[in-house]
């Protein structure tokens, strides 16, 4: 049961990250155009598992191998995507996939160093008392 709930957890995670990238996409690269039901739908599906593929991070693999995987595994998933939706595939799509995934790296990255600084903080605070 623990287990499931992980894959839930980075399934739901996923598709967070996977709605904010639509509805930035549709804000600032196709301003006017509404969001679909089939656009909605497939983005949260691919985006939890995509989600899932994270877990890969949490395995014993070199984290440049880890890397490796999760972006192609990403990349494939997000041609899937762009295929159910008939979104066209060109340099202009890939370099947004590019650019979006790298900000969301920069996201998390971010969010780890304010909670290690955090742990930091309280270990500091506990010795202190």
């Amino acid at each position: 049961m623990k287990k499931i709930g992980m894959y839930l957890n980075y399934f739901v995670t996923g598709m967070g990250f996977g709605a904010i990238s639509y509805l930035c996409i549709l804000t600032f690269i196709y301003p006017g155009a509404a969001p679909t039901t089939k656009g909605v739908v497939s983005i949260f599906i691919i985006s939890g598992l995509i989600g899932i593929l994270s877990m890969i991070f949490k395995t014993d693999l070199p984290i440049t191998v880890a890397i490796i995987i999760h972006l192609f595994g990403t990349f494939i998933a997000f041609v899937a995507m762009a295929m159910i939706n008939h979104w066209g595939i060109g340099l202009r799509a890939i370099t947004i996939f590019f650019l979006i995934y790298l900000i969301i790296w920069l996201i998390l990255i971010s969010e780890q160093k304010r909670i290690i600084k955090q742990l930091n903080a309280r270990i500091k605070d506990k010795k202190r008392t």
